[in-house]
């Protein structure tokens, strides 16, 4: 089970989260045995972000949480893209977007 975690300093239109919660649902196929069908997307906004002593421009940061692993180009692909879509849909320069991986050996759901 894939977790997305986001959080942006700025708002997002519920139109902004259904296309970026759409685009992430095709992106996380870039990681091997991940789909849309099993992925958790979580979306804070407004958060109080700083990013090198400043908050007056967009910033984000993306947590994923993946059960196992995965390997490193999945993963520099899977920011790559995600990076853009985040330019693209939120104004977010690429200096101001961190995008974390974390890989859990035990998930649990029901």
């Amino acid at each position: 089970m894939p977790y997305i975690d986001i959080n942006v300093n700025s708002r997002i239109t519920e139109e902004k989260e259904v296309a970026l919660k759409a685009a992430l649902g095709e992106i996380i196929t870039e990681i091997p045995g991940k789909t849309e069908g099993s992925l958790m997307i979580q979306f804070r906004d407004n958060c109080r972000l700083w990013h090198s002593g400043e908050n007056g421009c967009p910033i984000a940061l993306i947590n994923v949480m993946l059960l196992g692993s995965a390997p490193k180009d999945a993963y520099k692909n899977f920011a790559d893209r995600v990076i853009d879509l985040f330019r693209e849909e939120l104004g977010v320069d690429g200096h101001h977007i961190y995008v974390k991986f974390e890989e859990v050996p035990n998930w649990f759901w029901g």
